[in-house]
């Protein structure tokens, strides 16, 4: 899926003004501070607001041009909001049905409501009330109410903003096992970056009413922008299983173990690795008398200024992958690191997702 997007908005000293292709495969999240124009646009994409300097193609159907403009409810997307705006008067299988029932006059079915049941664990609440249920699970019937309207695209407006963190934990993994499970692409606005490192697949960053970035996720942690908020890197590994509570990953051609998450059922066959810069230190040669067991063989690729004066970000080629550390210029100088240089990464702490 690609959206072709022509808008310009002015409201005040603010304006948004973008002239984009975005490709929509798996997770892309938009993101970028608060006032930057990430709901904006996905209100516009999604038909809420309508404005006059606006074009928006969804693969060959003209969404809004000229004097033509789709309704929301024939553009084929499903909503989710900050607040779940569930109707008070419904339990919860009337709510989810509510969108269900709405849809099956403009298209074929492609989700049923015993498979979203199934898959966000609703069985055990679809008699009670919105007003009996906590933040989260009022996100997870707001998110099944969306896909059973059989959308080809949904949007996620700041889905996690009002919960506390378990529950946007919870939410989180919801939200991977839909994107794994039904295939359907996600627009993720955050102004987050742990909740879009966990979940995002490519990330379109936005500063004061622009598109300054967008790409893959791994690369586009790379920007300096990000490195502000959290230098950090996002590899993919495969599994081969599990030894003595240990994971054993693979990136190319090179081997690390890490604690295996104490749910783990051993299905699980890839991961995605969440490294802070901090947490990579490099050296010349590997080490032997070190408590640190993941050493992996790298290349120096570059160099970018880190926020503190006295570091450095050295960005690393780990196997066709990017990976950052964050060094002192002190130690840089000492070692004598060089753009092209082989070294080791002794890699300290790791998140999994």
């Amino acid at each position: 899926m690609t959206l072709a997007i022509q808008l310009t908005v002015k409201r005040g000293a603010f304006t948004l003004e973008l002239n984009h292709s975005l490709p929509l495969h798996g997770v892309t999240a938009l993101f970028g501070r608060s006032g930057c124009g990430k709901t904006t646009l996905l209100r516009a994409i999604a038909g809420l607001d309508r404005h006059a300097k606006a074009q928006i193609r969804c693969n060959d159907v003209v969404w809004q041009q000229g004097n033509h403009f789709m309704p929301v409810h024939q553009r084929r997307i499903g909503m989710v909001f900050q607040h779940s705006s569930l109707l008070p008067h419904l339990t919860v299988l009337q709510n989810l049905l509510y969108g269900f029932k709405r849809r099956l006059k403009h298209s074929a079915v492609q989700l049923e409501p015993a498979q979203v049941i199934s898959l966000l664990e609703l069985e055990s609440l679809l008699q009670l009330q919105p007003e009996q249920l906590s933040g989260g699970q009022r996100q997870r019937i707001a998110l099944g109410r969306a896909l059973l309207s059989q959308p080809e695209l949904l949007l996620l407006d700041e889905p996690l903003a009002s919960l506390d963190q378990q529950s946007r934990n919870e939410i989180l993994s919801f939200l991977q096992r839909v994107a794994n499970q039904t295939g359907i692409p996600m627009l993720l606005v955050s102004h987050q970056l742990d909740d879009v490192v966990k979940l995002a697949d490519q990330l379109v960053l936005m500063q004061h009413g622009r598109i300054i970035s967008q790409g893959p996720l791994p690369q586009q942690l790379l920007q300096p922008e990000l490195a502000v908020i959290s230098a950090m890197s996002l590899l993919y590994a495969q599994s081969h299983g599990c030894h003595n509570h240990l994971l054993q990953l693979s990136i190319g051609k090179q081997q690390l173990q890490l604690p295996a998450p104490l749910s783990n059922t051993g299905t699980q066959t890839a991961y995605r690795l969440r490294i802070q810069a901090r947490d990579v230190a490099l050296s010349l040669t590997p080490l032997t008398d070190s408590s640190v067991s993941n050493q992996l063989q790298v290349s120096i690729s570059g160099f970018n200024n880190a926020p503190h004066p006295a570091e450095t970000l050295v960005q690393l080629n780990l196997e066709g992958q990017p990976l950052q550390a964050l060094l002192t210029k002190q130690s840089v100088e000492r070692l004598g690191l060089q753009v092209g240089q082989q070294v080791y990464a002794q890699i300290k702490a790791v998140a999994l997702d």
